[in-house]
């Protein structure tokens, strides 16, 4: 099935959370936030393992009386069956999709389904696991009428045919985690160690050739081993039973009460083949590729997963969950680019089955990945994590701007995910004045800060961007616009709040950004960079009779004086002048309503 989200209370420095899951997931954030944590909770649940004590979460609120770690960790996950699937419906809850509950104490593990809960409690169990004394008594107490002698296969037939027609509500079902086994995906894990050591990716490939050939499909879509597997399961089965059967006799001495003793094995042919060891030829003749070098070990790594994406496209039959932890670790640029790519395909495979989680650092695969399958996980000071993730609400705008517009605005992902502070701006010379001004005030750049500018005019994508930002970065977002805008409503129809208005709202000029500046300053970049072809100097009088024409705006007046009447060879486009103005505007002249943007965006990105 494919794992759609996960909940995790108490399990390291995963205190409370809820992570949602896709074909391809990417969870980021910085060293022990907790994404390696993640596959390793994962891997302990699949694979059916206890948490060490050192997992439970540990509390500490300063009182070092008080510090312990939790009692109990639990955790509930989300999976829908592939459309080809066949799960029982018992299994599933009334919106068809399956949840697994775990939970772990220090001395044991229960394990919960949430589906039809049947009011005789018998059939909530897995009938053919029970003792026929079990089924005979079931059988007695619903009054269902048996005729003649009939044998265990036929008693449990006559059950799940009265269970048909049997009472149930939805909720958690307490199970052995080995019913529901077969119904679940395989767990893969790839490690650090795996990338550094080729074999073991080609161990992991070759353990799903290996299940095509002990498994097969039947009609109604279930899974089980070939024939010839399970008559000789069967025969070892009988032949178990047989000799635990011996037994009865040498009980019976010591309690005579006791009339059966019965075994029941758990046999997985899938857990045969379980390593090798791969050697290669570069004509020195054959040795351990594990004794290679670094070199060679990356190289081949690309090789392998090549391979690996053939072959799980052409013998892949039980659904596979892989987590792939930081695979970016000592690649290059095109090597990490070439992995990302053979992950995504390989999930992306028409009729595919396998999803993937991937653990990263790389700008370059974090860019590449779809926005709304990113998880970013920050750690806090008193050691909890928490995770943060796009909401799209399934709102198109929101998107189709992700999809298609996002990447060519130069929005990418790290900038949604990383950056502290995101500033909205409505014109070109904002965009270049800006920063230069910046920069000059505080030593360094806003992009060194975290703070980043978001030029909306002439965005085709604007509707969809202002919804991305108040339904998932509302806190970090300042708006400045010009003082005639008329944006108000489209930040409230986005989902930013009237408070957003009132207070994180800053306007400037008097209709604009470019009428903020005094006409001393104007005429100082003019003379520098615009000279007038009559050789004569602007003056504050060419500027100030702009300023009287209400009717129109100052900034498309400016640049149509500028074009007529200079023989500068500097193009008299609106984001050159912003550069050129930023870098001549005296600092102690910057516009008081510029300032006031910085302290608050440095603020909200905590910059001190």
């Amino acid at each position: 099935m494919l794992l759609l989200g996960i909940e995790i209370k108490n399990f390291r420095c995963l205190q409370d959370v809820k992570i949602p899951f896709h074909e391809l997931s990417v969870l980021i954030g910085e060293n022990d936030a907790g994404k390696s944590t993640v596959l390793d909770l994962i891997d302990i649940i699949m694979n059916e393992g206890q948490p060490e004590e050192s997992d439970y979460y540990y509390f500490n609120d300063g009182n070092a009386n008080s510090e312990k770690h939790a009692d109990e960790i639990e955790v509930i996950l989300v999976f829908r069956p592939y459309n080809d699937q066949y799960i029982p419906q018992d299994y599933l809850s009334s919106d068809c999709l399956f949840y697994l509950k775990k939970k772990f104490t220090k001395q044991e593990s229960f394990t919960w389904y949430k589906g039809r809960s049947y009011t005789f409690d018998i059939f909530n169990k897995d009938l053919t696991s029970l003792k026929v004394s079990d089924l005979d008594s079931a059988i007695r107490n619903l009054g269902i009428e048996v005729n003649g002698r009939q044998n265990k296969e036929e008693k449990i037939n006559l059950l799940v045919e009265y269970k048909k027609t049997s009472k149930y509500n939805i909720d958690w079902v307490s199970c052995q985690q080995s019913v529901i086994r077969e119904y679940l995906p395989r767990f893969e894990r790839y490690r650090s160690l795996d990338y550094q050591d080729p074999t073991n990716i080609v161990m992991k490939t070759l353990r799903t050739v290996y299940e095509t050939k002990i498994y097969e499909t039947d009609i109604n879509g279930v899974r089980q081993p070939i024939r010839s597997l399970r008559d000789l399961k069967t025969d070892i089965e009988t032949e178990l039973n047989n000799k635990v059967s011996e037994l009865l006799g040498y009980v019976q001495r010591y309690n005579q009460r006791i009339q059966r003793v019965e075994f029941i094995p758990t046999i997985d042919f899938s857990g045969g083949l379980k390593s090798g060891l791969f050697s290669i030829d570069d004509g020195r003749g054959l040795h351990w590729l594990s004794k290679c070098g670094d070199g060679t070990k990356r190289r081949l790594l690309m090789a392998f997963f090549d391979w690996d994406k053939e072959i799980v496209r052409k013998q892949q039959s039980r659904p596979l969950l892989r987590g792939y932890d930081e695979p970016d670790v000592n690649l290059h640029y095109e090597a990490q680019r070439h992995m990302y790519q053979t992950i995504q395909n390989i999930v992306g495979q028409e009729n595919s089955r396998i999803q993937a989680i991937l653990c990263t650092h790389s700008l370059t695969m974090i860019d590449r990945a779809p926005a709304a399958s990113i998880n970013l996980l920050r750690l806090c000071e008193c050691g909890k994590s928490s995770v943060d993730y796009l909401e799209t609400c399934d709102d198109i705008d929101v998107e189709d701007f992700l999809t298609n517009l996002a990447a060519e605005l130069g929005i990418t992902n790290s900038l949604l995910f990383y950056e502290r502070c995101y500033i909205i701006i409505e014109g070109p010379t904002e965009e270049n004045a800006l920063p230069i001004f910046y920069r000059r005030l505080f030593g360094h750049s806003m992009i060194e800060d975290g703070i980043r500018l978001i030029n909306i005019e002439g965005n085709g994508g604007r509707k969809g961007l202002l919804k991305l930002l108040g339904r998932n970065r509302k806190k970090l977002t300042i708006a400045f616009l010009d003082s005639d805008t008329q944006s108000n409503q489209d930040f409230l129809s986005a989902g930013f709040t009237q408070d957003f208005i009132d207070n994180s709202i800053i306007l400037i000029g008097q209709k604009e950004f470019e009428d903020a500046f005094a006409d001393e300053e104007i005429c100082l970049c003019l003379n520098k960079n615009y000279p007038r072809h009559d050789n004569g100097p602007w003056t504050t009088e060419h500027i100030s009779v702009l300023r009287n024409e209400p009717a129109k705006k100052f900034s498309d007046r400016l640049m149509s004086l500028i074009y007529q009447n200079s023989v500068s060879d500097t193009p008299s486009t609106k984001p050159v002048y912003g550069k050129k103005l930023a870098e001549i505007c005296p600092t102690e002249r910057i516009p008081e309503r510029i300032i006031a943007l910085f302290n608050r965006s440095r603020e909200i990105s905590s910059v001190s």
